[in-house]
């Protein structure tokens, strides 16, 4: 049996809905190894091989590991239907998805209030600060963002991040007044500018480390705890799991490939969680509402 035939039998064993969660990892291995290739030329050796491309291809954590769990599903089927002894997948190790992040790696509302203090009167760092804290941007972004990427408009921004890969963030009235004021004084500054790039004083490219080492410098001044940029990113994301927004909603928000790496970053699974939880939303029957829309009558 080749490899085209196989996986249409083993998609056509599950319900659609299971059936499109594998289609795409499936899709993929039969592209790379080829439709045609009976079962029994497909080695270990061969599916290491294509793993270690899709790790080159820069594909997310999360997303290798669905893979991983889709192709040893796959050939351990194929071994319980007897067309194979052996799954040539047993060799394949699936990848650890990254464990929930302290809260302590996140800038707190207390730390963050120190350092706005502390970079008031220094437009950039001020503008900066407000940035990274409303968009939950890296710092690669920042470093990158230009004037032509902002929607003033809209409060938005296009910035390109880990992999070359652009998208889109959002900032709010008092970051964008602040970024506005930067712009204004630095066009006040003596001299000329170089470049276009938002957070430089001379318009030219930043370095990412560069925007750590302003966050960190504030932060000293302000008398807090050493702190990169990415702690603001952090409190970004643990402030979207606390307001209970949607994971699909702050993994875009977050730019991050896989809703997995968002839940498994800031979404609490614990039962002191879902306690609270249950409590919060237990029924009051005071505070129902007889409206005629929802009550089913019956006939009698």
């Amino acid at each position: 049996m080749n490899l085209l035939k196989a996986i249409d039998l083993f998609l056509g064993e599950h319900k659609p809905t299971t059936a499109k969660s594998y289609l795409q990892p499936l899709k993929s291995l039969r592209d790379w190894v080829g439709p045609a290739r009976e079962l029994s030329d497909i080695s270990p050796e061969l599916l290491i091989e294509y793993f270690q491309m899709l790790s080159k291809r820069g594909y997310a954590l999360a997303t290798v590991q669905k893979h991983v769990i889709t192709v040893k599903t796959f050939f351990n089927w194929i071994v319980k239907i007897d067309k194979l002894e052996k799954s040539p997948a047993r060799v394949i190790k699936g990848r650890k998805l990254p464990r929930a992040i302290s809260r302590d790696k996140a800038m707190s509302d207390a730390e963050l209030s120190a350092i706005i203090d502390a970079v008031r009167y220094k437009p950039r760092d001020y503008a900066l600060v407000i940035f990274l804290s409303d968009s939950g941007c890296r710092r690669g972004g920042a470093a990158g963002l230009r004037l032509q990427d902002i929607n003033w408009r809209e409060r938005t921004a296009k910035v390109t991040e880990k992999g070359d890969k652009p998208r889109f963030i959002a900032f709010g009235e008092h970051c964008q007044v602040a970024l506005v004021k930067w712009l204004a004084y630095r066009g006040s500054l003596k001299g000329s500018l170089t470049g276009v790039y938002i957070f430089s004083f001379d318009g030219a490219l930043m370095k990412p480390e560069n925007i750590s080492l302003i966050i960190r410098r504030a932060a000293a001044k302000a008398g807090v705890r050493v702190l990169s940029s990415h702690s603001l990113r952090h409190r970004k994301g643990h402030q979207y799991a606390d307001a209970r927004i949607a994971p699909s909603i702050a993994a875009t928000a977050l730019g991050h490939s896989d809703v997995l790496i968002t839940l498994n970053s800031y979404y609490p699974g614990d039962w002191e969680s879902a306690k609270k939880t249950l409590h919060e939303l237990a029924t009051d029957p005071s505070t129902l509402k007889d409206s005629p829309d929802n009550i089913v009558k019956f006939g009698r």
